[in-house]
């Protein structure tokens, strides 16, 4: 396993987040969806931990339901969120980032 992935233990020693809330993170987040190897372990990457850094600031840090982060998160996504909220660019940005660096790897 090279650096860029990660565990399920190892994303919840970084983030703080218990494995059984990131598998819940999982069915309620569409865009989470570490892969899975041979033996079935979650293998979690760059964008995903990203992503877990992200909901957790909106759900513990910011407040949001998790309901509330989804919809943060997917207008974000689709591009459709103002400035009201100026994190929320912030987010934007990187996912941006982060979507170069893959396709960057992928070729």
């Amino acid at each position: 396993m090279d650096e860029t992935q990660y565990t399920i233990g190892k994303v919840s020693c970084i983030t703080g987040v218990k494995p059984y809330i990131l598998r819940y993170w999982e069915k309620e987040f569409p865009f989470l969806q570490p892969l899975k190897n041979k033996a079935g372990h979650r293998i979690y990457s760059e964008r995903d931990l990203f992503i877990v850094k992200k909901i957790k600031e909106l759900v513990y840090e910011r407040g949001f339901s998790i309901a509330g982060a989804k919809k943060i998160l997917w207008q974000t996504l689709l591009g459709k969120r103002k400035n009201s909220i100026r994190f929320i660019d912030e987010i934007r940005e990187d996912l941006y980032v982060m979507l170069e660096h893959i396709n960057a790897s992928l070729r």
